[in-house]
Order: structure tokens, then sequence, then C-alpha cells
């Protein structure tokens, strides 16, 4: 039996389907019997719940859930108590729920390998399960080989010492040996994450502060970023696991091969069906009646005597140099950790009336939500940059919106 898990928060409902493309997609290649654990908690609907069953039964495998408000609430009250300013920016409580394995009671479980929702499996998940772990307790791929030495950061594990950037692993991929991982794990990576608050992927770092040194290098195929892969691999696609890390990275270009690879698969699971196409067609006349050009004229109007500041995530600061063509008397922010918020809000308020802020972040309905409560006004203070960004392949304006409201 191969073990394979997920964390799953999914207060929209529209995130249980990259879970279940996931899921799919390594029930596609792998002959082995499988059982998929998700841990979820009472954001996973009914309706769901029973989509995850159906793929199951299609391909006659297994899929257990756990309901970790109710197995873990303890757990669930440290992190919403120690660590809000994480789940209150730019993470969800569900990224901490893998460091909850311990918890669930897997008594008959050796070894698990955890996947973040975002991955297509493209290989036998069988040749990453039966990779011998040599007594480490887990294995992963180093970040410098998951993206080809073309996204490590200067994180703050990085910049500290604390963790060589060679060791870095990304998490998004684990291979877990349950009987060597510490029983206090949980308790004593949240304490660790909450003395440490300058960490900017906080179950990332958790588990790279206590296990890079002692982990088992995999090779990228165990985990390709697709970003990089876009670039470099001259539209081919090879016995990987893509990683898309983010909608951001997934597009509708069919002449794509990786974008056509997750599209395929997600097309076999119950959550594609003809209510997808009434979504993408409210969609699409959402921000048609938005009109681009009426709002660039209303938006050059309010910028007028303002400097334009961009607030973006790391992977997207390059594009947005180049788009915006921002010069080096522009600032930029990079929204890396709960901190780069708070470093908007203060440039925010040191520059009102001053500058006009560009936003380019996943959630912008969230952030702009903050911003209202801190005090600043919609296209007089701040505006969502994405609504420039569409271009012939549909990539940035509105793919998020698009595969959001599947």
């Amino acid at each position: 039996m191969i073990h394979i898990c997920y964390g799953l928060y999914d207060k929209t409902g529209h995130y249980s389907k990259f879970v279940g493309t996931s899921i799919l997609s390594i029930f596609e290649n792998t002959t082995a019997e499988i059982t998929a654990h998700i841990f979820h908690d009472n954001t996973l609907t009914a309706d769901n719940r029973e989509k995850f069953l159906t793929i199951a039964e299609k391909y006659n495998q297994h899929i257990k859930l756990y309901n970790v408000a109710q197995l873990c609430a303890d757990k669930i009250k440290l992190i919403n108590k120690k660590l809000s300013r994480y789940i209150e920016t730019r993470f969800s409580i569900g990224a901490f729920y893998r460091l909850l394995i311990k918890d669930i009671g897997l008594l008959e479980v050796p070894k698990i390998i955890y996947l973040d929702a975002d991955t297509v499996i493209n290989l036998d998940i069988a040749e990453l399960y039966n990779i011998d772990l040599e007594n480490y307790p887990i294995a992963a791929v180093p970040e410098m080989s998951a993206t080809r030495d073309h996204m490590i950061t200067d994180k703050f594990l990085l910049k500290s010492g604390k963790v060589q950037r060679d060791n870095y692993f990304c998490s998004g991929v684990l291979v877990m040996s349950l009987d060597k991982i510490s029983a206090n794990f949980f308790n004593e990576g949240i304490d660790w994450l909450a003395d440490n608050p300058k960490c900017e992927c906080p179950d990332q770092d958790i588990l790279n502060n206590f296990y890079s040194t002692n982990y088992l290098k995999l090779p990228e195929k165990f985990n390709a970023f697709v970003s990089v892969a876009k670039s470099l691999d001259r539209n081919m696609i090879f016995k990987k696991i893509y990683h898309y890390a983010g909608i951001g990275n997934l597009g509708l270009n069919t002449e794509n091969e990786l974008d056509k690879l997750f599209w395929v698969k997600f097309s076999k699971t119950p959550w594609f069906g003809i209510d997808i196409f009434a979504n993408f067609h409210k969609v699409i006349a959402k921000f048609a009646a938005k009109g681009t050009r009426s709002l660039a004229v209303k938006v050059t109007a309010i910028m007028s005597g303002k400097q334009r500041a961009f607030f973006v995530p790391i992977t997207a600061a390059d594009l947005i140099k180049q788009f915006f063509g921002v010069t080096k008397a522009e600032e930029i922010i990079i929204d890396a950790s709960p901190e780069s918020f708070r470093q908007l809000i203060k440039s925010m308020k040191k520059n009102r009336g001053k500058k006009i802020y560009f936003i380019l972040v996943n959630d912008y309905e969230k952030i702009s939500a903050l911003l209202k409560e801190a005090g600043f006004v919609e296209y007089r203070d701040y505006l969502d940059s994405t609504i420039f960004m569409k271009n012939d392949q549909n990539e940035i304006e509105y793919i998020a919106a698009l595969i959001e409201s599947m």
C-alpha cells in the first residue's frame, strides 16, 4: 500500500478541485494500491467530499478524510493564537495541516508522501515511495534543484545563516518516515516560528529549521517547478512531478504542454462539468464590463501628480518591472512574509497622497479589505494591477479569476 496525503482548507469551495486533480493524476499513473489521506477542516463541503470519494471509486483506490478541526482542536487553537499574523495575510491555516501528521493517528502508516494541492504527478508515484530513506526522517528536493537555481531567494533562514542555501528544501513534495518524526514536532515547530517572525514561508521554514541538515536529497524530477520548466523545457513534458506553485503559473494556453497536462487531468474529475463553462462566461463578462481602457483613463487621472509604487510576490517581481517599465526611483515592496504587509502599510501612510500602489497578489480582495480597514481608498491610494496585464494568451489579468470560478 502506498500512502499519500494533502492538507485542505477550502473557504470558497473552489480549492478542492486542485487536490482532486492531483490525486487523479496519481491514480492514473500508478497501478499499485494507494490510499490518499486528506487532512481537512469544516470548510470541506458535502458535495466536495462526495467528489473525492467518486474519484476513489472510479479508480478502485482509497481516500480517507480527517477533520483536523475535530481531531486536533487544541493544535488549531494554538495556531490561531500564536501565528495569527501569518493566516491573516498571505497564508491560509491549511498550510499548517501537514505539520499535524503525527497527531492524526496514522498508526498503520510507516511512511507517507505529502503533496501540495497544485501538483500534477506525471510518473508512477511508486518510484518515489519505494526510495530507501536510509534512516533519514524525510526526503525532499532542495529548492536550488526544484527551481534549477532560478527562484531560490535570500529568505530569512538563509540570510540569518540558520540554513545553508544548498540545503534549503521545498516542502511541496515530501516523503516522511513517521516513526522518525518527533512526537513533539508540531508544538516545537509552532513555538519556533512564533519566535522567528521574519520567516517568509512558515510551514516550509519550520521543516527546514528542524531537518535541513538531516534529510535525503531527491532529484529535481520529483518536484519540478512549472514556472521554470515552461521557460527551459521547450514545451516538452517529462516523467516528473510538476509543481505549479500557485495558479499564477497555470494558463489556458492548450498549446503549452504543461497547461494542457493540468487541464486534461482536471477534465477527468467530477469537478469538470457544464457549470464550469457557465462560470467562465460570468467571469469573462465581468472583466469585459470593467473596461480595461476606461479604467486606464480613470487611473491616469487619479495618478496625476502621483508616483507609482508596487506590492508584488517575489516570483513576479521581474515580470512587473518589465511590464510596467519600473524605474529605479519607484518603490517595489516584495510580498514575502507578514512583515512585508506591515511594510506596505507603513509606506502607504508615509506617502499618502503622493503615491498610488499597484497591488499584484493572489488574494487581492483580502489585501484590499485589510487596506480599507487601515483607512485607504481603492483607486485613490491603491488598485489591482492585474487588470492591465491581459495578453493574447489570457494569462495574467483574469486567468486566476477563471480558475477560481471553476
